[in-house]
């Protein structure tokens, strides 16, 4: 063993006999603080795993809806249009490609898209996906969403959305 490891792992050898004398545990000075960044840091990931999880579900649920409704199916029939849905932290990366009636969904990051939804965070996305309104002017006015690109193609995106989650839950006006 060489005289550095062996400087290093003594005294910790000995504080380790020490503790376990006394029944007492070891205490670190500022575990609560590293506690408190590690356990903000997992929320944030866990954020935005749902909010990606959530995004990707509400697309299956639009795919199958083309796939089995006729009338839902005009909304993208002689359509092309490719959305990239992004976080600014990386979190969240959707690529969603709609072409002549078909729609592809992957979870990349794309150069060629007509637009690009860039959301603050996880939290952000979940609130446009879930709130009462679902408004896209309110989540760029509080700068939750920054969009580039063709916004006329966020509205139509929003509009089956919208229409898609009203009948899910039943609220879709006839």
């Amino acid at each position: 063993m060489n005289s550095l490891l062996r400087r290093y792992t003594i005294p910790l050898n000995a504080a380790d006999r020490i503790f376990r004398l006394f029944k007492a545990p070891p205490r670190m000075p500022f575990a609560p603080y590293f506690k408190r960044k590690a356990s903000q840091k997992f929320l944030k990931v866990i954020e935005g795993e749902i909010a990606e999880t959530f995004l990707e579900v509400l697309l299956f649920f639009m795919k199958v809806k083309f796939m089995l409704d006729p009338s839902y199916r005009r909304n993208i029939e002689n359509f092309k249009g490719c959305y990239q849905f992004k976080s600014k932290d990386g979190e969240v990366s959707v690529f969603v490609e709609f072409d002549s009636g078909k729609m592809d969904i992957k979870e990349t990051l794309a150069d060629e898209v007509d637009v690009t939804c860039i959301f603050k965070d996880g939290r952000s996305l979940i609130n446009l996906l879930l709130s009462r309104d679902r408004d896209i002017l309110r989540g760029l006015l509080n700068n939750e969403i920054m969009l580039t690109g063709n916004l006329n193609y966020m509205y139509k995106f929003g509009f089956m959305a919208n229409h898609l989650q009203l009948e899910l839950t039943g609220n879709l006006p006839i």
